[in-house]
């Protein structure tokens, strides 16, 4: 049976989750708020650029802090006999409906976008995620409570499967948002600088709060954590106003450009509203090769991660067949895939990423992560440890390593590059990899009586992973030549 709230409990939190989305409208609020960054930027000596940019990584931090809570409730929800599925089959399944999901909320956001420039999106599509998270928790606990610990129905497997797809969905919607203005705000070189800490404390944040979900989950219940993310994001949504905010006042909004070339296309006849999604992409790939091969190297990186991902959740499921227990291991598991993540951002790669060229950066990850699958192959029967081990390794290459690059690569593009096309590969990129190989994964399992199993798991990651690398390799081709922050061209600023 799930650790769910107290209902009493679960109110109060769910009022006071409430109670802050209301005062986030409040421009006393936000005045306040600005007015003691202002004042505190003062003293230290911050230029209004880098205070911007410190409310907007403060905003992403307290975006994933949120997250690895939103994370390890719906990871225990979907494998708990009271709430979800019991079917290997069934997380490939799921991973498979994000992607649509992706996508409909990709359009939504260019063309919320395109409409109103990317504060006002930033803002409703926050407050937006964090009401979503607190209906579902509120709903499905009210639905496991009202079950009596019996077998879940069809109503509360169809609550926790659509919380998983928007779980999934969500989390790169929001992130890829604070990215866009952070890079629009940084050069090259301070982005080369910058850019590792700034993931850094994204990943401490999320450490943080892994190690806290054991103690809390006791208190709050499953559900519980849910709530507790909703609220961190509302206080996300706050940061990320102020960071606008400081912007606009001192004249160096993103949303100028944006609302600059609207301006001139409203002159010149061009309407760019009838376009869709898809024209877009194509439209910005055929213009900048550079994001097109970057796509196809996103899909194929996301394929190898949901491989492992699966592999990784069928393991832990022998291993730990309570819920709450199993919620405590993906606590502490995310929490060190963040710590080591962490080591790379604050302190490795700020110290050795202005020497390297950036080919070497995308075809060093793929050749570890064959090393990784390798070792596995071997392996009659990987362990928990081993197989725990190359999803952390995948992880942390993603958090850190990864992160920076794929950032860093933006920074000298154009706005719609960086607003748009960095949506249509963080979203429809990332979540079309995931969706795609959880489609070929549901097929293959339905070959063997009780789905894939770990051993062919491997096989396939290992194959991957080699796939990973010729896709970086052509992507090599289209990155710059000189060092990372030093011999790439940049914005004006």
């Amino acid at each position: 049976m799930l650790p769910e709230l107290p209902s009493g409990l679960m109110g109060v939190l769910a009022a006071r989750g409430g109670a802050l989305a209301v005062k986030v409208g409040n421009e006393s609020l936000l005045k306040t708020v600005r007015g003691g960054v202002t004042e505190s930027a003062k003293a230290i000596g911050l230029k209004p650029e880098a205070a911007s940019v410190l409310m907007m990584a403060l905003a992403m931090s307290l975006h994933f802090f949120g997250y690895e809570f939103a994370r390890s409730a719906t990871l225990t929800l979907f494998t708990s006999k009271s709430s979800g599925f019991n079917s290997n089959s069934a997380l490939p399944l799921v991973l498979a409906c994000v992607c649509p999901a992706s996508l409909v909320l990709l359009n939504f956001y260019t063309g919320l976008l395109d409409a109103v420039g990317p504060r006002a999106a930033l803002r409703f599509t926050a407050a937006f995620c964090s009401a979503g998270l607190t209906a579902f928790a509120v709903v499905i606990s009210g639905l496991v409570k009202g079950n009596g610990g019996a077998p879940p129905g069809k109503l509360i497997k169809f609550f926790v499967f659509s919380l998983f797809v928007f779980r999934e969905a969500y989390v790169q919607l929001l992130a890829t948002q604070h990215w866009s203005f952070m890079g629009s705000v940084l050069n090259a070189s301070k982005g080369a600088t910058w850019f590792g800490p700034i993931a850094g404390a994204s990943s401490a944040s999320s450490a943080v709060a892994g190690y806290t979900i054991g103690p809390l989950v006791q208190r709050f219940g499953v559900c519980g954590l849910l709530v507790l993310a909703s609220i961190s994001l509302v206080a996300s949504l706050v940061f990320g106003e102020v960071a606008y905010e400081i912007s606009e006042k001192h004249g160096f909004n993103p949303a100028d450009e944006h609302f600059k070339e609207k301006k001139a296309n409203k002159a010149s006849g061009k309407d760019k509203n009838v376009e869709n999604i898809f024209s877009k992409a194509n439209n910005l790939f055929a213009r900048v090769p550079a994001l097109k091969f970057l796509f196809l190297e996103t899909l194929i990186c996301q394929g190898l991660s949901t491989v492992l991902n699966v592999t990784f959740i069928a393991k832990l499921r022998r291993a730990y067949p309570i819920d709450k227990d199993r919620a405590a291991f993906m606590g502490m598991f995310y929490a060190l895939a963040n710590m080591a993540s962490g080591v790379f951002q604050f302190g490795v790669i700020p110290q050795i990423i202005h020497f390297l060229k950036p080919a070497w950066v995308w075809i060093f990850m793929p050749c570890v992560m064959m090393a990784m699958s390798g070792t596995q192959l071997i392996q009659n029967d990987p362990g928990l440890t081993l197989v725990a081990g190359a999803f952390m390794t995948m992880k942390t290459l993603e958090y850190s390593i990864r992160g920076v690059a794929n950032e860093l690569l933006y920074v000298p593009l154009d706005y719609e590059s960086r607003y748009v096309g960095k949506e249509v590969i963080g979203m429809l990129g990332y979540r079309l990899g995931k969706s795609g190989m959880s489609l070929l994964l549901s097929g293959a399992g339905y070959f063997f009586a009780e789905g894939l199993g770990v051993n062919q798991l491997t096989a396939i990651s290992s194959s991957i992973s080699v796939v990973w690398l010729c896709s970086a390799v052509k992507l090599t081709k289209f990155l710059p030549e000189g060092r990372i922050g030093k011999g790439i061209k940049t914005r004006k600023h």
